[in-house]
């Protein structure tokens, strides 16, 4: 009995850790060249206010927050520096909790 519970909680935490998504703040000295030449070509005038590398389940992809005084845009790269979308959004989301 005690086996099988030792076992279910084993398996309930690995699971548990292979559906987790990281989210770690990285500096713009920390991102690929193609992801800089990117935001320098077609965000001018805008700056990196926060950067986070997301990991997925394996999957790689940047997250990166630029502004230019009331315009706030979410970027986002793949694990090449491919870049993806943009998402409009608030100061609140691009300066995070710790500026608010």
């Amino acid at each position: 009995m005690m086996k099988k519970i030792l076992l279910t909680l084993f398996l309930g935490m690995f699971c548990s850790a292979l559906l987790a998504q990281t989210k770690t703040e990285l500096q713009s000295t920390e991102l690929q060249k193609p992801i800089l030449d990117y935001i320098s070509k077609n965000f001018r005038g805008f700056s990196i206010d926060k950067i986070f590398k997301v990991d997925d389940k394996g999957v790689i992809t940047y997250d990166i927050c630029v502004n230019k005084e009331k315009t706030h845009e979410k970027l986002f790269f793949d694990k090449d520096g491919k870049f993806l979308r943009k998402e409009s959004c608030t100061l609140e989301c691009c300066q995070g909790p710790d500026k608010k």
